[in-house]
């Protein structure tokens, strides 16, 4: 494989260096003597006015045919188009010379033609930020292209007159007419749409291309948690998408668990991505200019999960004028205020957001204290037409704890991340992105295990507090050269350092909340480089392929690893209707994620693969079909099977949270399977937008010291599930929407062993006194159960109206949960002393019939 991808790379630039030598030497300059006269003529009058000399002979070629040249020609290779046109010949370059030899076929149209390239950065006319994915068409060659993230974008085009539309989604196609002569830059300004109609979750302009789903900022049911509009939710409606709110970053994506999701704020990678244990995502939506989730086809520049990659790019902010939003919802209030300073040359951009619910939750006696906020800043300078330089940092925190019934827990998690970015516009043809990143993620949590004796009476209290954090440094690089309109090339690089504190812990009668009162543990640290070389390559109109490859570098202590990561997807178009895809991903991940299922929630430990922990690794393959016509209406289906290695699970009967160098013999590795069918339809009106999508899916795993070896369907297997979503737009100041769900549900193991703890390691002194009695569940057998089907509905309205000619306002109204429908996807177990019982709680409720309003002013 290593040799295929040198040859391959190899042949690439070769052939850019051939088209590159011919382009030069047909674009010098020339100015014919006279307009109208013999190919003969012609050809001589080259050979006097001109720095090259044309041989040929008069056998094979007519040149007693008579030419009148078009237009203004000024250069060798507009004159020679004319001329030779229809001649069957073919051309060899050699010292300086063109050698005219016979050929069956004639030269194509466009051999003769010389190409520049146009290129720039899409920017909106009101605010100067960059667009990502607008695209740009040349409908005379029937030839396009689209912005990256940064707004960049870049196209070969002949040169002389030329005719481009440029388009994106909610703003006015621009036309733009050129004489090219050269290469060109041209920043183009889009100007937004007076009136847009809502969506949701739509395609991105290259969707028949990359089939990305991209996430939308507008405000409906499926998107909005008491009054809090989170474009990370618009994703749960995407089939294979499933939410569990009650565990760390609550997205499960095909089988996968929740450590198998890669979260990129900017580039730089974010932990736990979500407050109130996985219903909110940090991302304040007035900040965000993009976010896709890839799930079926990753590009080679993605890697370190196995389920999906979501990728969020922030605004610049606005470098023209000042403006703003603030929100004041039920559960938060936020802000996000941007403007120049100095216009067209820097910018800045301040979000904050803080949760203030606290008051109504002790006035309802719900059993929940949540505390969040949200800090995000962002200084962009632009140094003088190529290059832009970006500083990002962002600081969030959370703190929940949960009393109901005999349940206490306790948890404080928070993130950090720093980032400087620098683009550079290198070439017509070629842009980098360059960054140093920053990132630090702290989880504490503690669980109170009580213990009652056969009258109710408490016999025991211990708290069980456990602290982990991660802290990674990254230095990343990536170059996009456009070779041709039909072949574009990606390849970077990346080195990064992560330390982890895995599972510092603290037995204690109190929860506990510094980190320096833990036991500390060795951190464990870790090394990654990481190459990635990818193509898009369009052959034809019908064709797309994108094959890349990822390759990474691993190392931790004495154990090294090296992976190789092909990445193939492709797309043919049947006709302008109909479209297959199929696409293949190895994927490799080196951090693992073990959650102790008697800790309570948010008990998670990472730790790095070793010689002992290997590397997970997955394989994904994919087939999907696509239907859209002309009436906005798009049916997608996808059927799919991943096969993983080295899963991990909680080894049963230990405990993981000691601080015992032997840590990785208490955490099993596995197998697992998942495959299923994804469909979703979408209805597009001027005043409707529907959407329905149904998944069937099935999870394994599979582990030698549980269940005698047999596979069994894992923890988050879900085997229906169904949503849909209906938005309205009554007129141009009230839309209502709405968001049902339903799903089969989740399974549960329950132990088959109950047994006391004798054992002085685990802190045990006296085993036969009632207040240091515990028990130690195991499980060497998968008992599994399920949960009671789970059903959702939500709805909101929103009434938009103008408060001056500066200001615009949004209320929204709405009831989230209607059925009150209690969680269901967490249980737990309860000791009785005197009984020696255990009772399943699964009926959480931490959001029940909850209505909410907010109220949001735009600036």
């Amino acid at each position: 494989m290593k040799r295929l991808f040198c040859i391959f790379v190899s042949l690439l630039v070769s052939m850019q260096i051939t088209q590159a030598q011919r382009v030069s030497f047909f674009a010098r300059p020339y100015t014919p003597s006279f307009s109208t006269g013999s190919i003969r003529d012609f050809l001589n009058d080259i050979n006097q006015h001109s720095s090259i000399i044309i041989e040929y002979a008069a056998n094979f070629l007519d040149t007693g045919r008579i030419i009148t040249l078009k237009g203004s020609p000024e250069t060798i290779g507009v004159v020679l188009q004319q001329v030779l046109q229809d001649q069957k010949i073919n051309l060899l370059e050699k010292n300086n010379k063109l050698i005219i030899t016979p050929s069956p076929v004639p030269l194509p149209d466009d051999f003769f033609i010389t190409w520049y390239s146009i290129y720039g950065i899409v920017k909106e006319t009101v605010s100067g930020e960059p667009l990502a994915d607008a695209t740009v068409w040349h409908p005379a060659r029937q030839r396009g292209s689209y912005s990256n993230n940064h707004g960049y974008y870049t196209l070969l085009l002949p040169e002389g007159q030329n005719v481009l539309y440029l388009s994106y989604a909610g703003y006015d196609t621009h036309k733009m007419e050129i004489n090219l002569k050269g290469n060109t830059r041209m920043d183009v300004f889009l100007t937004p749409k007076s009136d847009i109609s809502a969506v949701t979750v739509t395609s991105a302009p290259n969707a028949a291309e990359t089939e990305e789903n991209k996430a939308s900022k507008e405000a409906n049911s499926n998107n909005i948690i008491l009054g809090e509009s989170d474009v990370l939710r618009s994703f749960y409606m995407d089939p294979g998408v499933k939410n569990i709110p009650e565990i760390t970053y609550g997205m499960l994506v095909r089988g996968g668990s929740p450590d198998q999701n890669i979260f990129l704020l900017d580039g730089n990678t974010i932990f736990n991505p979500t407050h109130l244990l996985g219903a909110l995502s940090i991302v304040n939506k007035t900040s965000v200019k993009s976010m896709h989730l890839y799930k079926k086809n990753f590009p080679s520049r993605y890697g370190g999960g196995l389920s999906s990659v979501i990728d969020v790019m922030t605004k610049d902010g606005n470098m023209q004028k000042w403006q703003g939003e603030a929100n004041a919802g039920l559960l938060a209030g936020s802000f996000t205020l941007e403007g120049p300073i100095k216009k067209d040359r820097s910018s800045l951009m301040l979000s904050f957001r803080q949760s203030w619910i606290n008051p109504i939750l002790r006035m309802l006696k719900s059993g929940i204290a949540v505390d969040f906020y949200d800090l995000h800043i962002k200084y962009t300078q632009w140094v003088g037409k190529k290059d832009k330089l970006m500083f990002n940092a962002y600081a969030g925190h959370d703190e929940l704890q949960l009393h109901q019934n005999y349940t206490n827990n306790q948890q404080r998690w928070g993130n950090k991340a720093a980032m400087l970015n620098w683009n550079r516009v290198l070439s017509p043809r070629a842009f980098i992105n360059s960054s140093i990143n920053f990132t630090n993620y702290d989880n504490l949590a503690g669980f109170r295990y009580n213990l009652y004796d056969s009258t109710g009476k408490l016999v025991q209290n211990r708290v069980y507090n456990t602290y982990s954090s991660i802290r990674q440094y990254n230095v990343r690089t990536a170059v996009e050269i456009s070779a041709t309109n039909n072949v574009r090339i990606h390849v970077g690089g990346k080195a990064s350092y992560t330390r982890i504190r895995p599972f510092d812990s603290n037995v204690s009668a109190e929860f506990i909340d510094r980190p320096g009162d833990f036991n500390a543990f060795p951190p464990l640290a870790f090394n990654e480089m990481v190459l990635f070389y990818e193509n898009e390559i369009r052959p034809d109109k019908q064709f797309f392929i994108r094959p890349g490859l990822h390759v990474s570098f691993y190392r931790h202590n004495d154990f090294n690893y090296t992976s190789w990561q092909p990445r193939l997807y492709a797309v043919y178009k049947l006709n302008e209707h109909n479209q297959v895809d199929i696409s293949y991903n190895h994927m490799t991940q080196y951090m693992h994620l073990v959650t102790n299922p008697y800790m309570g929630i948010n008990s998670d430990a990472w730790v790095p693969s070793t010689s002992v922990l290997n590397p997970e690794e997955s394989d994904l393959f994919n087939l999907g079909y696509r239907y859209s016509d002309q009436k906005k209406l798009t049916i997608q289906a996808d059927v799919y099977y991943k096969q993983m290695k080295n899963v991990t699970n909680y080894a049963e009967g230990k405990n993981l949270f000691l601080n015992t160098t032997d840590w990785s013999q208490r955490v099993q590795l596995g197998n697992g399977w998942s495959y299923g069918l994804e469909t979703k339809a979408e209805r597009v009106t001027d005043n409707w937008f529907l959407q329905v999508s149904y998944t069937l899916s099935w999870n394994w795993r599979r582990f030698a010291g549980l269940n005698n070896g047999v596979k069994f369907p894992f923890k988050y297997d879900r085997r229906h599930e169904a949503n849909a979503a209906a938005t309205f737009k009554y007129n141009k100041h009230w839309r209502f929407s709405s968001f049902w769900m339903i799903a089969t549900g989740d399974v549960y193991s329950l132990p088959n062993q109950v047994y006391p703890d004798f054992d002085d390691a685990q802190q045990i002194s006296d085993p036969l006194a009632p207040k240091e009695y515990r028990l130690i569940y195991h499980s060497s057998m998968a008992k599994m159960y399920r949960t009671l089907p789970y059903q959702r509905l939500d709805i909101s309205a929103s009434n938009y109206h103008s408060l001056g000619k500066k200001l615009s306002a949004r209320l929204t109204a709405g009831v989230y949960n209607i059925y009150g429908s209690p969680s269901q996807y967490v249980y737990d177990l309860e000791g009785t002393l005197g009984k020696r019982s255990l009772v399943v709680t699964t009926k959480y409720q931490f959001f029940k019939v909850t209505p909410y309003v907010s109220y949001s002013v735009a600036f």
